[in-house]
Order: C-alpha cells, then structure tokens, then sequence
C-alpha cells in the first residue's frame, strides 16, 4: 500500500475534506489545481461527465437480473473456481480488515462479494453485490470502472468517486488478464467504508487482494502453458499452415509451415487477405467452426482449402485458429485465370441463425451448383443482391463477371443501350468507340437484373427475346452477339399480381422464376438481429473510430421488438446513427432514433428522449429544456418522475 493511499484510508476525514472541496468546485465547472487531484482520477471524472453520469444519482445505473447473472456465473465458472478455494482461506482477514472482496467479470459485473458482515450489510446498500455492474457508465468514477478502461491497477478513494453516494467509501482493483492475448478475464475489488477502517489489518487485505489477482492470471498462464505445449509440438509436424488470430485480426503465432510460406511468413496481420477476414469475422459472430471451405487469395490468384475454429475461454470467443492448405492443382497451372471481376459478398457474409434462414441458405448453396435461373423476391433491404453474388461467387462462374443493373433506376429510353450496347454513332450523345451493353459484359459469369418488376413492358419483350436466343444485338447494329450468361433477377414486388394486372409478362416470368427464393424481411427473423449486429460492428468501429462497442440488454430488445420496415439496412443504418449520436462506447436506448418508441411506450419514450437531450447539452438542464422546447420545471419535475433528480 503506497504511501499517499495509506495516510488516505488511515485518515479518511482529512482527505476526503480535501478532495471533497475539489469535487465541488469541479462540479461548478471551476478550475482545479493539479496538485489537488490525481490525473488519472481527473481522466476519470471527466469520462464520467461525458457519459452522462449523474454525480447525485442514489443508485448505479446497471443491475442485471437473476437470469442475466445465472448466464455470467456459468460462463465464468472457470474464474470463480480459481478465486474460491484462496477466498475461503482469507475470510477471517476480511472480517479483521472490514473489507468487502468481490470478483467481477469482464464487463464489470460483479459475480461473487464476501466480507465482514456489518461491511457487507453496508456495502449492499450501494449496489456492491451479484449483479451490480460498475462500469463508469453505471456507476461514474470507481476503481472497477477505470480497470475496465485501462487493464491496469486502479484505485478511489472516498471523494475521488464521481458519485456523491460513495464517498464514504474507499475501492482498489486489480485486473486479471488472460495470457498471450492480455484480454480482461476478471477484477478482484476491495472496498470499504470510511468509518470502518481498521488500522492493522488493512495493508494484509489489499496485498492479499493484488495477490489474488495475479495467483488468478498465473492460474490461467498454467493452463493456457499445459495445453500449450503438447498442441505447438503436434502442430509443428502437420504440413498445414496453422495461425492463430485474436480479435483485432492480429497474428499471435504461427507453426513452422505458416514460417516456410512465402504468402504468411512476414504477414502479421490476416487484413490483405480479405476473403479469409471475412471467414473469420463469421466464425468470431456465430462461434460456428468452417470445415474445408475454398476460398481464393485475391493478391496471388492461389486457391486454398481452410478450416477455421473459434478458441472459447468461459464461453467467451477470444480468437481463432486457422488450418490453410495450398490448392496445387490451381498453384501448379502456368497462368492461373484471371478475375474480370469479384464481388464483394459471399456466404460467408450471409450472417443469421433462425431456422427459417439456415434453410434459405441451404437452397442458396444447392441453388450455386447449379445453372437454371434465379428469381430471388424479398422486401426492400433484406439483401437480394448480397444473395445473387453469394451464389455467383460459390458457382463454377464465380472467376468471372458478376454485373448488376437496376432496371427500376434506369431511364426508360436508356435500358435498352444498357442491356444489350450499341454501336458507334447509334444515336446523339452515343460513345464515339460503342459501348458493351451488360449482358456481353457478363459474359462467362453472372447478370444480376434488379427490381425486375419495374422495367416496361416494351422492355421486356426485348430482354425476352435475348433469353430465349441467348444473343444481344447492339443498337445500330446488325451482328448477334452470343452471350453465355446465368440470369438473377430479383423484385419487391408481387410478380404474379403484376401478372395478373397487366403489367408484367407472363412467358417472361416463367422464363425468369425456374428456381425462386424468397428473403424473409427481419421482423419474422428477430434471432438473427444479435448476429447481424456483432457482424456489422468492427467495420463500424473502425468507421468512427472507436475500439469496442457493446449494446445494453434493454437496447437489444428495442431493436428486436422493432417492426423494422426497412429490414437490414435501416439495421446497420440505425447502429451508424446511434455511433454518431454517442459520446461512451455502449449504445442505451435513448440512442436510437424517436421511431423506436410506440404509442404503448410512451413513456420509456418520454424517459430516452429527456437522457438524450441531457447526454447532448452536456448535463445542462436549461439547455436540455431549451432543445426540448420545455420549462426547467418540467424538466425537474420528469427528472423526479423517472428517478433521475440532479440535486
């Protein structure tokens, strides 16, 4: 125990007067000296305001439920194992001491608090047991909350606390880091009250604790050291090039195949390999294992057979390992054929896990073994042309040309020139060369014809007439061109009515409707809406450059009761709003867009409008009730309403 902690904890009135007037002034947007204040306790306070914390909040703002705290017990079973044999022996010096030990998870959680019991009594009353989350978003400055931020040792003392309810209290924390990766694993808190200091025993309780933590992480190294030893001595012998991956991509080891390969040898990152990313990204979202799947290596054109497993720690993903094996058929050929084009999607990227999904994608795969058109229906943003280039890229035409044209975006005057070219001088404005119409451009691969149920009917009887004969004439032209092309159409709209009403072909929809598919819209889907968002984060992440982002369990269920009209784009639309509007690295409720909230939630809608508004002015109640077009006492008055009073 340092020397300032320990004059601090000894003689709590004198610095808690201290730092209490600091906290004040701090309060009143007043200067406060460096010397009055420790910098990382300052960092912390000002992350506290900027999330939103209420400094004269009565309780913190996370307790999970039973349910939720039953899962974290079980998928932290492992921890608690290790930490509850040495707490068992240390109980009579928590008792000595008047302390309260806790163990927490990786999101602050706390999962198991033992102690003296007047201490515990004491300590229950703010929020210091099973289920209680100290992150600084739920609870401002505390030491749990600042170890999550910084992997390191953290402690508070008394007024240090952003919270005006804790400042009779002392908190220490020590981290518990996985090995290799140095992914947070657990926290061993301390904590006690001012007026239970016990002068003799304190100094054994917080050694004890730091002990605690690192007998933990030595526990962790020992295991990870056992299996680590006898799998790097069989990985060694395999002719595979094995990788093992954490979570930001990075390549933490390598066997010696993967040394002798001139493609991985120096890489120390899988980023310029961006279809296997993609793979593992997957595998990282659905904690599904890839057995033998082909992918291709866009920078050298060499095609390799992987494999890819997820490395679970307590049912937490912390990486992968990675089985490559080199294609020598493709390696072995003089000039491997080169990719007009590549799209950006594959099954990979086809992300969910409801039944009504997984059979979706089973037709897909069977649907890229084979060459019979493929009309795919499905409302707006359920990802039609995501499942037009899956198949493309799984079919044997997956090297060639994948070419898309909305038939509802082009004026009708220039869809035709856009399907089947023209020539030079066909008519004013026309290239002075001619130009390939699409379907010569996708000649050998695939044509993707959206919004299908939008082209005229004149149209359609030319793109009729290129079907049946398999060759397009440019305009101006008078010399067929014969095109070897799979056909993908794709509509929102009900083509059998068209039908019926006139305004679509029949001969043209049986032409195009051999094999149909339909997209189920996200609503009738709701299970995949966690997956779809865990696959939408890192990109996002990177995007408004932020490390990691996490939802709160309410912010899931709004999202998975939502109607969602505007399926999974208005989703990843939704996340990239509620990124931009947040100051932390958790998405609340009052995050999202105002059309989250019906009629029947009027007023948890009242309650995230009012955090919103306040998250926004900083605090600042005249100006929230200003942007809120609302008298200050309207505002104090729904703050009292909802438990939120700022005294």
């Amino acid at each position: 125990m340092n020397q300032q902690m320990s004059r601090a904890i000894l003689n709590s009135d004198w610095y808690n007067g201290s730092v209490k007037a600091a906290w004040s002034r701090y309060l009143r947007n007043e200067e406060i000296l460096q010397s009055e204040l420790r910098s990382e306790i300052a960092h912390s306070w000002e992350t506290s305001k900027d999330l939103g914390v209420n400094p004269f909040q009565s309780q913190i703002n996370e307790i999970i439920n039973d349910q939720t705290l039953a899962i974290r017990l079980k998928h932290n079973k492992q921890l608690l194992s290790y930490a509850s044999p040495r707490i068992q022996q240390l109980l009579d010096l928590f008792d000595d001491s008047k302390t309260v030990l806790s163990i927490a998870d990786k999101d602050g959680t706390i999962l198991k608090s033992v102690g003296e019991k007047n201490v515990l009594k004491r300590a229950e009353k703010r929020y210091i047991f099973a289920g209680g989350t100290w992150t600084e978003k739920s609870a401002g400055t505390n030491a749990v909350g600042m170890v999550l931020r910084t992997k390191q040792s953290s402690q508070v003392l008394f007024s240090e606390h952003f919270c005006e309810n804790v400042h009779d209290w002392y908190c220490v924390a020590f981290p518990v880091l996985a090995p290799f990766t140095k992914e947070l694993l657990g926290i061993v808190n301390l904590a006690g009250n001012a007026s239970d200091v016990h002068r003799h025993s304190i100094g054994y309780a917080l050694a004890e604790a730091k002990n605690m933590a690192l007998s933990l992480e030595r526990h962790f190294f020992e295991y990870a050291l056992r299996h680590h030893l006898f799998l790097h001595t069989a990985l060694e012998k395999m002719d595979h090039i094995v990788l093992s991956v954490d979570l930001s991509d990075q390549i933490l080891t390598r066997n010696e195949g993967a040394n002798r390969s001139e493609r991985f040898q120096n890489e120390t990152s899988i980023a310029s390999f961006p279809e296997l990313k993609a793979l593992v990204a997957n595998v990282r979202t659905n904690g599904q294992q890839i057995v033998n799947e082909q992918i291709q290596d866009g920078s050298t054109n060499k095609r390799y057979q992987v494999s890819i497993y997820p490395v679970r720690f307590q049912d937490h993903i912390y990486g992968v390992v990675i089985f490559l094996q080199q294609d020598q058929r493709v390696v072995n050929k003089k000039k491997p054929s080169p990719r007009k084009a590549t799209t950006r999607y594959s099954f990979s990227n086809m992300v969910g896990v409801s039944p009504t999904f997984q059979a979706l994608l089973k037709q897909a795969e069977k649907a890229a073994s084979l060459q019979s058109t493929i009309l795919i229906s499905g409302e707006t943003g359920t990802g039609k042309e995501v499942l037009a280039q899956a198949i493309h890229q799984a079919s044997n035409r997956g090297g060639k040309p994948f070419v898309a044209i909305n038939c509802g975006a082009v004026p009708p005057s220039l869809l035709e020139s856009e399907l089947s070219g023209y020539e030079a001088g066909a008519f004013t404005g026309s290239k002075a060369k001619g130009s390939a119409g699409k379907f010569e451009q996708a000649n050998g691969g695939t044509i993707f014809l959206d919004e299908i149920g939008d082209m005229p009917l004149d149209l359609q009887v030319h793109l009729l007439r290129i079907l049946e004969e398999r060759v397009v004439t440019r305009i101006g032209g008078s010399v067929p061109i014969p095109v070897d092309v799979r056909v993908i159409s794709a509509t929102n709209k009900d083509l059998k009515e068209a039908v019926q009403k006139g305004t679509f072909r029949e001969d043209l929809y049986y032409r195009l409707c051999v094999l149909q598919m339909e997209l189920p819209p996200l609503r009738e889907r709701s299970e995949d809406i966690p997956v779809l968002i865990q696959s939408f984060l890192p990109a996002l992440c990177q995007e408004f450059g932020k490390q990691m982002i996490s939802l709160t369990r309410e912010t899931l269920t709004i999202l998975e009761r939502y109607h969602w009209p505007g399926n999974i784009r208005e989703l990843k639309n939704v996340l990239q709003q509620a990124m931009f509007v947040m100051d932390g690295d958790v998405i609340h409720p009052h995050h999202l867009p105002d059309s989250f909230y019906s009629q029947t939630q009027s007023d948890e809608y009242e309650k995230q409008k009012l955090l919103r508004a306040l998250e926004q002015q900083e605090g600042n109640v005249t100006k929230a009730a200003a942007s809120l077009n609302m008298s200050r006492a309207t505002i104090y008055r729904r703050l009292k309403k909802y438990r939120l009073e700022r005294h």
